[in-house]
């Protein structure tokens, strides 16, 4: 896309199972959808084991013999290259022995912190810019933030930071619905227990709008912060704490709990869609927003069907030219 704004598109919509986004044609075919919309960098998804090969820096390594190999890999997709890559510490993973790891705990610290830098170093050989983190894991697996957590949050980020930075790549801490760190209150309390020069924020327009929060006036009050936005849609906001109900991440992310919602994110220029996208990009452009705007659907449903319709989105109601 050309514009003033850097765009790239995330991969995670087509890896819906295990076994749908592994062999390299159907990867291809993702790339090439992503490039004939005008998308030429992309976003991937940290995963884990050679049923998620492009999710670990290790596993792709071995598929295509190292940072140059894929990038070649890329290349022959006509995409440029990674603008970033998402990352779960808390999502435990076959390579470090299914270890279950919590930023509040600061004996997971150090673990948490070595974790990250095969990232870092990955990420840095293929030339991308940002490592965008979840700060903090569900909050229905554990009790209420109290009043030292959120320092000892930062403190983990800080040190990941200290790392990326080392290897010259940004850590962007991404706001999740689910998450325990969930109020305006606790995004500042974070943003507050984190270096500027070492951690940005990721905003991501859905995931705060189902919060409670307004991203265009969070934007607003925090873009000196926000190093990396995540843009797409979403038609319902949490108005019941359902975030909190067990298992969230399935009885309401995949199912609405009571109120039989059956998806919460959406494309852009969706119906009924609650996130004012025209206000926020004016307001990224107002503000010289610097950093990527990756686009996504998230499980949204077909996704190649759904990255046309957002490709389509910026051509036709943000005037975005198409490369």
């Amino acid at each position: 896309m050309k514009d003033t704004l850097r765009w790239a598109y995330a991969l995670n919509q087509w890896n819906i199972r295990m076994d749908v986004f592994v062999r390299h044609e159907d990867q291809r075919r993702a790339l090439k959808t992503c490039s004939a919309l005008g998308f030429h960098h992309v976003e991937l998804a940290a995963g884990t084991g050679r049923w998620d090969n492009l999710g670990r820096p290790e596993v792709i390594e071995l598929n295509h013999g190292g940072p140059a190999g894929f990038l070649d890999f890329l290349h022959g997709c006509s995409v440029h290259g990674v603008s970033s890559m998402y990352w779960d510490p808390g999502q435990p993973a076959e390579e470090e022995g299914w270890a279950f790891r919590s930023t509040r705990n600061r004996d997971d610290h150090a673990a948490i912190v070595e974790s990250a830098k095969p990232f870092a170093d990955f990420l840095a050989a293929i030339g991308t810019e940002q490592l965008v983190v979840r700060p903090a894991g569900s909050a229905w697996l554990q009790p209420p933030l109290g009043a030292d957590d959120v320092k000892t949050i930062g403190e983990v980020w800080n040190a990941v930071g200290k790392v990326a930075a080392a290897a010259g790549v940004g850590v962007a801490l991404h706001y999740d619905c689910l998450s325990a760190v969930h109020s305006a209150d606790e995004v500042g309390q974070l943003l507050a227990a984190t270096d500027p020069a070492l951690v940005g924020f990721a905003l991501d327009t859905a995931e705060l709008t189902i919060g409670g929060i307004d991203p265009v006036a969070f934007y607003a009050g925090h873009a000196d912060r926000v190093t990396h936005v995540h843009l797409k849609d979403t038609r319902y906001a949490d108005t019941g704490e359902e975030y909190r109900m067990p298992g969230a991440e399935t009885t309401m992310l995949r199912g609405g709990a009571g109120r039989r919602i059956e998806r919460w994110f959406f494309e852009l220029g969706t119906e009924g869609g609650l996130v004012d996208v025209k206000a926020f990009v004016a307001t990224l452009r107002e503000h010289d927003y610097p950093g990527w705007v990756v686009v996504e659907s998230d499980h949204g449903g077909n996704p190649a069907e759904l990255a046309m319709l957002n490709s389509w989105y910026l051509q036709h109601e943000l005037g975005v030219a198409k490369s």
